[in-house]
């Protein structure tokens, strides 16, 4: 899953919540806004936990 997946998956979740029926087109490019933040917080999270995992033996090559 890249970060536009996850930045879509993430507006599709935060619009579902909120009426936008009204909204203006501002509003909604806030909202998209907001969702690719914290896509991008989630994807830096997520690299940052992969790289601190103890590599195995195994994993190594050796």
């Amino acid at each position: 899953m890249d970060i536009h997946d996850t930045a879509f998956a993430l507006y599709v979740s935060l619009a579902g919540k909120q009426d936008l029926s009204n909204a203006s087109d501002e509003t909604r490019a806030a909202l998209g806004r907001e969702a690719y933040r914290l896509a991008e917080a989630f994807v830096i999270a997520k690299d940052t936990y992969i790289r601190e995992l103890p590599a195995s033996q195994l994993d190594a090559g050796f």
